[in-house]
């Protein structure tokens, strides 16, 4: 398609905007361009937009969502936080919301902030004064509430002193919370002054800090059994403990034991360097924690950190290879409960070169590496459904008997190219007159080319499918990139968007089917 006909090709008469490529686009309703953005805005550059163009959107979305309705806009934040595996795009909505609505903001304070880490950020951009003019009394008192019950373990991890950032000691000289006891004393003054505290609470340490006590220990022995012997009685952080000393193999079994489930799953391949899985006990012990899988629910880790693991750990023995394969079945395992779609399924994931675009600037995943996995949870939950990848086109993959997730996946992910017709997959089953009830699209959103069936746009290939094939047919966009356009307008019947990277985001298609809340209403079901 030239540059003359893509720029004046007729639009249909409700679009409303220009896309990326400055073809026709249409808006979607605030409160779903709101949930959008708290789902999949990392703020990073992508394919098509900026760190700065991003950042913008996301504080005018912000506002204009608290200036319509605060109360869905808090229910947002809760979500994206606890549901949606989201952390930054909450506490930036947590502080646009302290300007609007006190009430809504203490009410929804614990559940948006949830960590040390969590809480320097929050006072970082209060701070910056770029979305309210400074702290306030009811900021500083509802984060002094916060930090009266600030365990030990967490003043140790995030109680370093960087240069440069927010810290908590810096937290503590701006809020001035009002200790309750000996060892809230204790702990904001080893958070303050180290000196200071060593003076004045190092010989009651061991009673009111054992933790701390232990890792000041630490510092001071070099002792490699009295080292290990502290670190497992402390159970003392592995970050701080690699920072303060240099662990040998025994030690690292130590702090692996003692890891929470996401930095384990971070920490394979350090494992792997340090030796520890020469000991077959220790690949045993591996494989049991990353098959518990409570612990990988109640870790809410998105399941793309499983794909993302897997990728980097490279086996280097058999015994090895038995932890590739514990993450690859995990990955089943976070989908194991995906209803089934009623009725002819055709599952589309988009293949196009913008899907190259990863989730943030330090992140190997891309949106074409999530496309493929939900659609392969689709498609093992659905094994009649059609698997239809496209860019302008639709692209065959030859698939295994019974495939496995991860290699519907890479089937998936290696065709990536080419340009964007969201309308691909409909212009073929048009051209096969194919009547289907549920087409699932997995895209950016981003659509700028003609499909090789002569489609010019999703909508209006949609709309004649539904007028000569199937008018009871239903197309659901599952949207993965932040960007502010859409491939339909607000109320086009039959199509409906939803938001996100979680596991439970294609159980939606199914559950709205079926006649259950859809995302926007299960937002407005949430208990502030």
């Amino acid at each position: 398609m030239n540059v003359v006909r893509r720029l004046f090709a007729p639009a249909p008469a409700d679009a409303n905007g220009l896309n990326y490529h400055g073809l026709p686009t249409y808006q979607r309703s605030l409160a779903e361009h709101y949930v959008q953005m708290l789902l999949t805005n990392t703020l990073g550059s992508t394919f098509y937009a900026s760190k700065g163009t991003n950042y913008a959107l996301t504080l005018d979305l912000h506002q204009a969502m608290l200036a319509q309705n605060p109360l869905f806009a808090a229910q947002a934040l809760v979500y994206a936080r606890e549901q949606g595996g989201m952390r930054l795009q909450p506490i930036i909505g947590l502080v646009a919301l302290s300007t609007i609505n006190l009430g809504l903001f203490r009410q929804i304070f614990n559940r948006i902030i949830l960590t040390p880490g969590d809480l320097q950020d929050f006072v970082q951009i209060v701070r910056s004064h770029q979305i309210r003019p400074g702290m306030g009394r009811a900021i500083k008192q509802t984060i002094n509430a916060w930090l009266l019950n600030l365990s030990e373990y967490h003043a140790i991890k995030y109680g370093g002193t960087n240069a440069g950032s927010m810290t908590l000691r810096d937290v503590l000289r701006l809020t001035r919370p009002q200790p309750v006891d000996d060892r809230t004393n204790a702990l904001f003054s080893y958070l303050i002054d180290r000196e200071r505290w060593r003076e004045t609470w190092a010989e009651q340490a061991p009673t009111l800090l054992p933790q701390i006590a232990a890792l000041e220990q630490l510092k001071r022995t070099t002792d490699p059994n009295e080292q290990r012997a502290l670190v497992e009685s402390g159970r003392l952080p592995y970050e701080i403990v690699t920072g303060a000393i240099k662990p040998d193999r025994e030690l690292w079994q130590v702090l692996m034991e003692q890891m929470p489930y996401f930095a384990l799953l971070r920490h394979l391949a350090a494992l792997q360097r340090a030796g520890v899985f020469h000991d077959q006990a220790m690949i045993d012990y591996v494989v049991a924690r990353l098959s518990d899988l409570e612990a990988f629910r109640q870790a809410k880790i998105l399941p793309f950190r499983l794909h993302a693991a897997w990728m980097a750990f490279l086996p280097m023995n058999e015994q090895e290879g038995l932890i590739r394969q514990t993450l690859a079945q995990m990955l089943e395992m976070a989908f194991e409960n995906m209803p089934a779609i009623p009725g002819r399924v055709v599952i589309a994931p988009d293949i196009s070169g913008s899907m190259r675009g990863t989730l943030n600037p330090k992140s190997h995943v891309r949106y074409v590496d999530i496309a493929g996995i939900f659609a392969g949870s689709l498609y093992r939950s659905n094994p009649t459904a059609q698997l239809l990848p496209f860019d302008t086109k639709v692209v065959e993959i030859k698939l295994m008997q019974q495939p496995s997730l991860l290699h519907i996946t890479q089937q998936i992910s290696v065709k990536i190219g080419g340009g964007t017709a969201v309308s691909a997959p409909i212009s073929l089953l048009y051209a096969r007159r194919e009547v289907v009830d549920v087409v699932i699209a997995l895209t950016d959103n981003e659509e700028w080319a003609q499909d090789s069936h002569g489609g010019k746009s999703f909508v209006s290939v949609w709309r004649k499918y539904l007028a000569e094939i199937n008018p009871n047919a239903q197309a659901f966009l599952i949207t993965l990139a932040p960007y502010p356009h859409a491939v339909a307008p607000p109320e086009e019947p039959n199509v409906s968007f939803i938001f996100g990277w979680a596991e439970h985001v294609p159980a939606y298609i199914a559950q709205s089917l079926l006649g259950y809340a859809d995302q926007l209403s299960a937002i407005e079901q949430i208990t502030i």
